[in-house]
């Protein structure tokens, strides 16, 4: 890659690490900010649904619009809003006697600012990348992304002995000078077109099929794992084991420690293997561990588990960047991605609220029936994905083996 690609790219891949910022740095500090608020478990899980949820249902929309405008229009004001969104929290907190409304405003808007960056910098990528090269492209942003997740937790919980509403004032200082930098130093083609309603419904008219619409269902399931898992972590530590800030950031760490180690391969993975092998296998690495949570509790074994549940979400959230953004047209790129990252939110979103609820019930009614059903879909996206219904001719696994094949026979 040439020195301007690598900066672009790491541009991109800085954006993704703000984005991820927007859950777990705070899922430290929840314990304290109960307390400190005289708040329930389900109240704090609405601080995670109020950004998650509108990402969900804004990301299509901002896809389209950066369809028609372009990539950067929608990515540089989303993260001005993003940082308001905290800095609003922020202020409530230390200015308000009752702040948790504004609170719940703050959020909102951090949702909406939220919605789009990361999924747009996956379609940038798309236009900027192609072959071999986009599969690096998008480990590095994935790894990117895991970064943000391993740190967050630690951020929030070193930021928070300061004072524990701290890390709300992390989100403006971040975010803000990443926008502009965004502005500066990515370059794309102007666009300024009226939106295409014909062309839209001819990218929503590409998931009539069986295989992608299960990659979109995996998208929503390991989200929702991940998430659902390290919220539950939250609590656990904190009511069983009386773990401090710190601790409690390390250990919240540790599933996403061997998420970021996985997608350190996951480039050569997908070469290899194709993404449609390892998404697969990652959905059903998850769930099986999702599955063994309640068994391990109480003991040692939990942190293996909860390890090889982040290895499993290593391996599919950089296969479903190249699958999202492995459709040839840029013109339905934005509005695909977008797609696929809308569904991931809505498993961000309804993990924490879900889990709430159910956790009433114990541990095993919480996570067993969840760990069964994910596996399902594992299992039978095994025989009904289909690799040439969601990678282009050049990123196929069967083809990339037979183009080697004729190399090796001509040069024999």
């Amino acid at each position: 890659m040439k020195i301007k690609t690598k900066l672009s790219l790491a541009t991109l891949g800085t954006t993704n690490f703000i984005s991820v910022l927007a859950n777990t740095i705070l899922f430290p500090i929840f314990p304290t900010m109960r307390k400190a608020l005289n708040l329930g478990l389900t109240e704090i899980s609405l601080l995670v649904l109020l950004v998650s949820f509108p990402s969900a249902i804004l990301n299509p929309l901002g896809g389209l619009l950066a369809d028609t405008w372009g990539r950067k229009r929608i990515i540089v004001p989303s993260l001005f809003i993003y940082g308001l969104g905290g800095l609003i929290a922020g202020l409530a907190i230390i200015m308000i006697e009752d702040p948790y409304p504004v609170i719940l405003a703050g959020r909102l808007l951090q949702g909406i600012g939220s919605a789009t960056p990361m999924y747009l910098t996956t379609a940038l990528a798309g236009d900027l990348f192609q072959s071999k090269e986009r599969n690096k492209a998008m480990g590095i942003l994935e790894t990117s992304n895991g970064l943000g997740k391993l740190f967050s937790p630690l951020i929030g919980a070193f930021v928070g002995l300061i004072v524990w509403y701290a890390p709300f004032f992390v989100y403006p200082i971040v975010s803000f000078p990443v926008a502009i930098l965004i502005w500066v130093l990515i370059k794309e083609p102007p666009r300024n077109q009226p939106i295409n309603w014909k062309n839209n419904i001819e990218t929503l008219k590409l998931f009539k099929n069986t295989s992608k619409i299960l990659s979109l269902i995996i998208a929503f399931i390991s989200i929702f794992l991940l998430i659902g898992t390290l919220f539950w972590m939250s609590d656990f530590l904190d009511a069983r084991l009386d773990a401090g800030k710190i601790a409690r950031g390390f250990l919240l760490s540790l599933p996403i420690a061997a998420l970021i180690s996985t997608t350190l391969f996951s480039g050569w993975l997908n070469n290899k293997f194709g993404p449609r092998i390892i998404m697969i296998a990652g959905t059903i690495l998850m769930s099986v561990s999702f599955l063994f949570i309640p068994f391990t509790a109480h003991n040692v074994f939990l942190w293996p588990i909860v390890l090889v549940l982040g290895a499993g979400a290593g391996l599919i959230f950089p296969s479903l960047d190249t699958i999202s953004s492995a459709i040839t047209s840029k013109e339905h790129r934005g509005l695909f991605t977008t797609i696929f990252g809308g569904f991931r939110c809505l498993g961000a979103a309804i993990a924490p609220s879900a889990l709430s609820l159910l956790l009433k019930k114990g541990l095993f009614i919480s996570f067993i029936p969840l760990a069964i059903a994910s596996l399902f879909i594992g299992v039978i996206s095994i025989f009904l994905i289909r690799e040439a219904d969601i990678l282009p001719e050049e990123l196929q696994t069967e083809n990339k083996v037979n183009m080697e094949s004729k190399e090796r026979d001509g040069q024999g």
